[in-house]
């Protein structure tokens, strides 16, 4: 049974929704490392304020000292994998993940987050895998709607539209999206109680950069796989120029999209 909770955003963990004034939490963390140099849990605290303040790099360093002291904390690995997909790294993020998944096998976060290494890199059987052992893991209606939101598109992926369209069975139209509001309005268009035309507002300054983004690489998707590519590839453009101002680089939407635009322009050289 699915229960009625929230939970984190999957864009960012629940560590990092943390409102942060980080100068003043980084000398508070780092007075902390400096009376207790050997702390991985500390530096694992300073590898978040700084992620929080989009110093990836940063924390990712922090997340490797860590792990230096506490080589098999398969939360370590998590993090730093995360951090990896926000620098483009997706290797070293599926890398980090993997491990992680071994040390820590029942955690939603680390299969979820493996299946989207898996995507970007263009593994999609082994997308599939890990979204499927994160789907056995998975207990919340938000998280369930994140999930069966890039498993959905993965098994279109591979040619298997029966598999994708069983997905949306677990899905139901009273379903609370939690902080996942974007996804659950792809999977309702999936599902098709929603118009493609509908997906978006006429609007777009009305919503969040990261809503536009990840709602936008939904309707790409859609439109990809029911042989729309001209508005899938229009959709892919706004999606890249919303992550551009707004600089949200991090997003999985924007990252996606990223690797699309590179790969269908590869496709037609």
């Amino acid at each position: 049974m699915i229960e009625r909770k929230l939970v984190q955003n999957l864009e960012v963990s629940s560590w990092e929704r943390v409102e942060y004034t980080p100068d003043e939490d980084l000398k508070a963390v780092q007075a902390k490392i400096d009376a207790d140099p050997e702390n991985a849990e500390l530096w694992m605290e300073k590898g978040l304020v700084l992620a929080g303040s989009a110093l990836y790099r940063e924390a990712g360093e922090c997340y490797a000292h860590a792990i230096s002291i506490d080589p098999f904390n398969g939360l370590l690995y998590r993090h730093r994998g995360h951090r990896f997909l926000s620098q483009w790294r997706f290797e070293d993020a599926l890398a980090d993940f993997t491990l992680a998944s071994r040390l820590i096998p029942d955690n939603w976060d680390v299969w979820y987050h493996l299946g989207l290494s898996h995507f970007l890199l263009g593994q999609y059987e082994k997308a599939a895998k890990a979204y499927q052992r994160c789907l056995e893991l998975t207990t919340t209606e938000d998280a369930m709607i994140a999930v069966c939101d890039w498993y959905y598109m993965t098994e279109l992926r591979l040619g298997d539209r029966a598999a994708a369209e069983k997905l949306l069975d677990n899905i139901q139209p009273d379903f609370n999206p939690g902080d996942n509001t974007a996804y659950f309005r792809r999977l309702l268009m999936y599902k098709g109680l929603v118009k493609p035309e509908e997906v978006l507002p006429a609007d777009l300054n009305a919503l969040a950069p990261i809503e536009l983004i990840t709602m936008g690489f939904g309707l790409s998707n859609y439109y990809w796989y029911n042989g729309e590519q001209d508005k899938s590839n229009q959709v892919i453009d706004m999606i890249l120029k919303a992550g551009d101002k707004n600089e949200c680089y991090f997003a999985f939407g924007y990252l996606a999209a990223k690797v699309d635009k590179k790969n269908r322009a590869a496709a037609n050289n």
